[in-house]
């Protein structure tokens, strides 16, 4: 079963309609100024605790249940001739229930008066729940909490214009709807969803659990998707496969200072770097060795200064390397393929909506 629930004031009734010709009615009986329209605003949708407080701050000579049930009964003379729902309303609640939805209204306001502006607007026999304060200390939240524990809604949704029904919607876990036509606009920041005309409810509607059913649906087979992908990674060892004359160098403990101290023979610095690489490391180090090869120049061929540069550039790399022995272990890391395409962030989220506070669960 799935269930909607309005509240009155705001959302499906235009209160303008009833509540100030009653209150211009009532402050011409008891000779007061009629206040502006800004003031009036604060009471709608409000409970009737604040009208009451107000009602006692005029001293008008009677009690306070005394103005109260005389304002009702003003009240109910404009709802029955003049009140109005917006345009539009009659029209979509019809459609939520030939689409298989439960009319509900949750209100501060008294009995009376959802029952007689129901009546009115010809649309009472599509409602099967009314719900208003049985105690004064009875709020929304709780209200909407005693309705979804009697009925055990699958798909529940709550539609208001103020921050009282948009945080009791979110306290029974109902999708919270805000009607941004109503009283209070500045107060729907927390709303799931923002609407500027009723009869965009079933839009809403329909937007929210389809597009919930779609990322649930798409969220199984991520989590597949991402298992082949780790054990694609062949973590080749190939690049490792470089001159093995620069490793050796870089283990030479100092070869660095006697090198640097050869060049001061401009002539014969190249036939001295020669004999290191040919032989072990270890006569590099020795600095007779650098004066033997300048006597015989025959023994080589004029070939090796050609080379000359070229043993020098391995000396370079000598020079400014880093000490670890196996500087390129760390290549294969970069070879394995990035996981971020096949665990998109919006597969995690269970709603399409930015401001969303409660998962709507199958109960």
């Amino acid at each position: 079963m799935n269930l909607i629930m309005f509240d009155m004031d705001g959302t499906l009734f235009r209160t303008e309609t009833s509540f100030f010709p009653s209150v211009r009615e009532f402050a011409s009986r008891h000779a007061f100024p009629v206040p502006d329209e800004e003031f009036l605003r604060s009471f709608i949708g409000q409970s009737g605790s604040a009208w009451r407080a107000w009602l006692e701050q005029l001293q008008l000579g009677k009690s306070t249940q005394e103005l109260a049930c005389e304002f009702d009964l003003l009240e109910q003379k404009y709802v029955k001739t003049q009140g109005e729902l917006y345009p539009g309303t009659a029209d979509v609640l019809r459609a939520l229930a030939l689409d298989g939805w439960k009319l509900g209204v949750c209100s501060n306001a008294p009995g009376w008066y959802a029952e007689t502006i129901l009546t009115r607007a010809g649309v009472r026999d599509l409602f099967t729940v009314i719900r208003v304060p049985s105690r004064p200390d009875q709020t929304k939240a709780m209200m909407l909490c005693e309705v979804w524990n009697e009925l055990h809604p699958e798909q529940c949704a709550m539609v208001g214009d103020r921050a009282d029904d948009i945080r009791a919607a979110h306290a029974g876990g109902y999708f919270a709807i805000g009607a941004v036509y109503g009283w209070a606009p500045q107060e729907l920041e927390l709303a799931d969803v923002r609407i500027h005309d009723i009869t965009e409810v079933p839009t809403a509607l329909a937007r929210h659990w389809s597009q919930e059913a779609v990322t649930e649906r798409a969220s199984a087979p991520v989590a597949v998707a991402s298992a082949p992908v780790a054990s694609e990674a062949p973590a080749p060892q190939q690049p490792v496969a470089q001159t093995p004359s620069t490793t050796r160098q870089v283990q030479e403990p100092l070869p660095v200072k006697p090198s640097v101290s050869v060049p001061q023979h401009e002539e014969t610095p190249s036939l001295t770097i020669e004999t290191p690489s040919e032989t072990a490391p270890e006569p590099m180090a020795e600095a007779p060795a650098i004066t033997r090869p300048v006597e015989p120049p025959t023994q080589t061929s004029p070939e090796p200064p050609a080379k000359a540069p070229a043993i020098v550039a391995h000396v370079e790399p000598v020079v400014t390397s880093p000490a670890p022995a196996t500087p390129l272990r760390s290549t294969p890391e970069t070879v394995t393929p990035r996981p971020a395409e096949p665990e998109p962030a919006a597969a995690i989220r269970k709603s399409w909506n930015l401001f969303r506070r409660h998962e709507d669960k199958p109960r």
